[in-house]
């Protein structure tokens, strides 16, 4: 990769230990993996989202790059899809322009989202509260990125203003299978969509016909729940973000499936649920006694699972954990380890030039008469 801001914006590392060998050789050791999956494409032009602050200077706005406590002005990042590096400058050039001299005042953020159609999600975020002046503004800054596909969203202190709507459809090929997904304004989404959907593909590789049943818990938008429910007889799938159930809902329907259910539960909840703690209004219409879960699926956040859902993980016979951060995975993975042993591994470099990498773990039940 060859980029002029390379080790001076902050958002990639020039350091050896963040080359995929020694980021590979370091989650191995960690974790206690021998044999391994390694997936790794793109090297530039694989990021669909990005943040950027904005910095001001002869009241023209600028892209910049937080450093520390530093800012650090940009002018593209060749990491971004093509489709947002042909959009930044365009974007940029536009807000400078007179007319929208007071649209720009206090805007202090910008996020940005891009899907592989070329759909673009933009967030404007401001210091200041946004009112109808700023949506008529905002209508006209639509017309004048009309060449691009672009939705604009709003957001102050407790405002969120949307022009048209707040979120973009991304279509992944899995396979050589099409699948449709909602990706909303503000909620996760996976950052590498060519990666994602290697690790897609990984995961039904490597899962057997069932003719039982599947229970995810964080589904997120259903990134997995929806290619993964051709693998079981039924789905239950578990999240606690609204939004994520919403767009998990959409893509269940977008799909044609009808063997999965979505339900918006914490980790917590899910647990008292299963083991009948505790009744939920949420659970009125779902007879869990019919489910016979054979597999569970988790894709946590960074902080991993913790001490009490990886015991709740120990009563299934096979667990497949999607994890974003090697550490928590080899914490939670000394519990598991009690009851399981790795079958299947792989690794998937999301963020090529920083030290993150993602990781695919299968886990099956170890016989205690063995």
């Amino acid at each position: 990769m060859v980029c002029v801001y390379l080790g001076v914006c902050g958002g990639c590392s020039i350091l050896e230990e963040c080359s995929l060998e020694s980021k590979v050789d370091y989650a191995k050791q960690l974790l206690g993996i021998n044999q391994c999956d390694i997936v790794s494409l793109r090297q530039d032009s694989f990021r669909a989202r990005c943040e950027l602050g904005i910095f001001f200077k002869d009241d023209k706005i600028n892209y910049a790059m937080r450093k520390g406590k530093q800012f650090v002005c940009i002018e593209n990042c060749c990491n971004l899809l093509e489709s947002l590096q042909k959009f930044l400058p365009v974007l940029k050039k536009k807000l400078n322009q007179e007319f929208f001299k007071d649209f720009r005042q206090k805007l202090f953020a910008i996020e940005v989202l891009s899907t592989q159609n070329d759909e673009i999600l933009l967030t404007l975020i401001y210091h200041k509260k946004l009112n109808e002046t700023w949506l008529e503004n905002a209508k006209e800054l639509k017309k004048a990125l009309q060449e691009f596909r672009v939705e604009i969203i709003g957001r102050s202190k407790g405002v969120k203003l949307i022009v048209e709507k707040d979120y973009v459809v991304e279509k992944l090929e899995i396979d050589g299978k099409k699948y449709y997904y909602r990706y909303d304004e503000g909620a996760f989404t996976q950052p590498n969509p060519k990666i994602n959907e290697k690790m897609i593909e990984w995961v039904l590789q490597n899962i057997s016909q069932s003719k039982g049943d599947l229970l995810e818990m964080y589904c997120g938008c259903g990134n997995f729940t929806i290619p993964l429910s051709q693998k079981f007889r039924k789905v239950l799938a578990t999240e606690i973000s609204k939004v994520s159930i919403r767009a998990a809902k959409f893509a269940c329907q977008r799909n044609g499936c009808n063997n999965i259910t979505f339900v918006r539960l914490s980790g917590q909840e899910c647990i008292e649920a299963i083991e009948g703690i505790r009744k939920f209004n949420r659970l009125e219409q779902i007879n869990l006694e019919e489910y016979d879960f054979s597999m569970i699926l988790v894709d946590p956040p960074r902080g991993g699972l913790g001490e009490e859902v990886c015991r709740f993980l120990q009563n299934f016979s096979s667990i497949l954990y999607i994890s974003c951060n090697p550490l928590s995975l080899a914490k939670d993975l000394k519990i598991l380890s009690q009851t399981h042993r790795i079958v299947k591994a792989a690794f998937f470099d999301q963020f090529p030039h920083t030290s993150h990498l993602e990781t695919g773990i299968l886990l099956q039940k170890v016989d205690s008469n063995s």
